[in-house]
């Protein structure tokens, strides 16, 4: 797709999704700023599926407001496996009074949100490092999110050991998330609410609390 074919694609993806949300002439200033910064640096790296550019924003971004609206208010919050900053660069934009962790181990990824947080202002520190190594930072954060990543029980293994009592994790999931809660509960006990996808039928945001080891539980 040519420069100008993609401007225009993502043009009217951006109009799509303008109809839907209320926001200040602010934030759509830094929303517009944070595509244009992820289109060039495209061309560099595979921050999103190259077929996903030209609908970025009803692909990622439309995906990662509609986790943001569920999340209640916080202080600090880590995002996992950032990426491309979906959804954790559009959390902080539409929560810049609140701190946002973005965990990215690759390096280059890692630098893009380096240079959009610093571009755009935003109260994020980025975290170049395995999920593994970055145990001190959950153990700070009242919300984990995570889009895309791994399955339900890999995240619950690489958070649970860190989280506050309190802590809430929203996670994105696909069809298969019926699945993924049944292969987590063999080896974790939780809470979890279903909130339907308003993009994908049969794509849910996972609401879980209170994970904890079912070992522990002697529930095996």
């Amino acid at each position: 797709m040519s420069p100008e074919a993609l401007a225009k694609a993502q043009s009217e993806s951006r109009e799509r999704v303008a109809g839907t949300i209320d926001v200040s002439r602010e934030t759509w200033e830094r929303l517009d700023r944070y595509v244009a910064l992820l289109t060039e640096w495209q061309t560099r790296m595979n921050l999103v599926a190259p077929a996903s550019l030209a609908e970025v924003w009803e692909r990622h971004v439309a995906d990662s407001l509609q986790v943001t609206d569920l999340l209640p208010a916080f202080e600090t919050l880590t995002d996992l496996g950032s990426g491309g900053g979906f959804p954790g660069i559009v959390i902080a934009i539409m929560r810049p009074e609140a701190r946002v962790h973005l965990v990215e181990s690759v390096g280059k990824k890692a630098g893009f949100l380096r240079a959009v947080a610093e571009d755009l202002g935003l109260s994020t520190h980025v975290h170049a490092r395995r999920i593994e190594a970055c145990g001190q930072v959950l153990a700070r954060s009242d919300l984990v999110t995570a889009r895309a990543l791994a399955s339900l029980d890999k995240l619950c293994s690489l958070v649970e050991p860190h989280l506050k009592p309190d802590a809430r994790c929203f996670f994105a999931k696909g069809a298969r998330h019926g699945e993924e809660i049944e292969e987590a509960k063999a080896n974790f006990v939780f809470h979890v609410k279903h909130h339907p996808s308003r993009l994908k039928e049969g794509s849910v945001i996972l609401e879980l609390s209170g994970i904890r080891p079912r070992r522990k539980q002697g529930l095996r």
